[in-house]
């Protein structure tokens, strides 16, 4: 399994993300920045371990982040537990009212781009690392 694929999609949902919000689909670029942030911690623990949980809670990804040893913060875990909701109810209109406007979209958006920080500070540090 390679974990660049992983990266490699989610990029692409961040994209779509940002075309969302052009397109006026705010709600669509909530679940698409949730999306990445899921599939590049994903992608993230493929590189790490091999293998990554089969869940969608960003918040028990970033826990198994911290359980091998890296800090994750408080401010990480803020801005996940807020994205992580967008995975169903931007999908699902019973699932609670949310309103989709621009600010939300550009707030999950901002959201996703914190926790795609993080990934590629973790990144570098394994790169820096001596084989």
């Amino acid at each position: 399994m390679d974990y660049r694929e992983w990266l490699e999609k989610a990029y692409e949902f961040l994209e779509e993300a940002q075309d969302d919000v052009k397109r006026g689909r705010y709600w669509l670029a909530c679940f698409h920045a949730q999306h990445f942030a899921e599939l590049v911690l994903k992608g993230l623990l493929v590189k790490l371990v091999g293998s990554y949980p089969f869940i969608h809670s960003l918040v028990e990804l970033l826990e198994a982040l911290e359980a091998l040893g890296y800090r994750v913060g408080d401010e990480v875990y803020t801005v996940a537990e807020a994205l992580e909701k967008h995975y169903t109810r931007a999908r699902y209109p019973s699932r609670g009212v949310a309103v989709y406007d621009e600010r939300v979209a550009r707030r999950c958006i901002a959201y996703a781009e914190r926790i795609k920080r993080l990934v590629e500070e973790i990144l570098r540090g394994e790169e820096e690392k001596p084989a």
